[in-house]
């Protein structure tokens, strides 16, 4: 199973496609959204942009966005109370995000069996591993080229594991990265920021006005989003690396992702990091090349994350 290899599951721009037709018509038959949403190919064409998006309806369908009942097709969310199709189709990337993620979906990261296959690990598991090791590292050093990625895993990863399959699936990590809220930039400045995916969240973990502790939001955060620090994925991708080519971040720090987040989150006043002198414990963020930055005891969600 996977959701990065493009060529046979499929792209975003498909998925946004497909829902939005879908949404429009409450039901339909899966022949007229594809004749919808396909355009039909050219006689000197050797693609098949409808296999295409047929393989990506049968993958979302799988990951629970759509319904199928016969041959008619569904939605599995509606529309909020009067949302339009235009706001529906920029929260869309919430709901995959969230279907992403699902247990049912990731697990197991690797097949059981101990073979390098995605055939018996998780349907998004090839995403959710790549994501957890992505953003384990120093995302300010991390490499965006294929051929140093491949590097980088390979001399970090235990043998018998890996992170991505092949060649096909870091363009593919990529595409869907910056779909789902976790990367920004374009393929040669592409770059490890979560801030989008973190930002929807503290709308899921807190309330506006709601002071928590620093160690119980990163416990919520990292229920919520498994891949950040201490969340389950990642505990078991950084299971799998090797101590002496990969450095945990020191005890009472955040990983460079996570801290370049909140950060970010912070100075756009959507959370207020804070020092309480009588706290029992602090957390401390981590820039570039190591640099700290302020340490915090608290979390108080300023306005609606969401």
């Amino acid at each position: 199973m996977s959701i990065l290899n493009l060529q046979s599951d499929g792209l975003p721009s498909i998925v946004l496609t497909l829902a939005r037709v879908a949404a429009q018509n409450k039901t339909i038959s899966r022949d007229d959204l594809l004749a919808i949403c396909v355009p039909q190919a050219t006689k000197d064409s050797d693609k098949d942009p409808t296999g295409r998006a047929r393989a990506t309806l049968v993958r979302w369908t799988n990951l629970g966005l759509f319904v199928e009942d016969g041959d008619q097709v569904r939605l599995s969310v509606g529309l909020s109370r009067g949302e339009t199709i235009d706001a529906f189709t920029t929260r869309l990337p919430e709901v995959c995000r969230e279907l992403a993620l699902r247990h049912e979906n990731s697990m197991p990261l690797w097949p059981t069996d101990g073979k390098i296959s995605e055939e018996a690990a998780g349907r998004t598991a090839d995403f959710c591993r790549g994501l957890a090791w992505c953003l384990a590292q120093d995302i300010y050093t991390l490499p965006s080229s294929q051929t140093e990625i491949e590097s980088l895993a390979t001399f970090q990863v235990q043998a018998g594991r890996f992170i991505f399959l092949n060649d096909t699936r870091w363009p593919g990590f990529r595409t869907w990265a910056r779909f789902l809220g976790y990367a920004t930039g374009d393929d040669s400045s592409f770059f490890c920021d979560a801030t989008t995916a973190v930002r929807w969240a503290f709308s899921q973990i807190m309330r506006t006005e709601e002071t928590l502790a620093a160690s119980e939001v990163i416990s919520r955060l990292a229920e919520c989003l498994p891949v950040i620090d201490s969340g389950v994925y990642r505990q078991e991708v950084e299971q799998t690396l090797k101590p002496e080519t990969w450095k945990k971040p020191a005890p009472g720090h955040v990983s460079t992702s996570l801290s370049f987040a909140m950060q970010c989150l912070h100075n756009q006043k959507t959370i207020q990091l804070t020092r309480m002198a009588d706290a029992s414990s602090q957390l401390t963020l981590v820039g570039r090349g190591g640099r700290t930055w302020e340490s915090f005891t608290h979390v108080r969600l300023m306005k609606d994350a969401s």
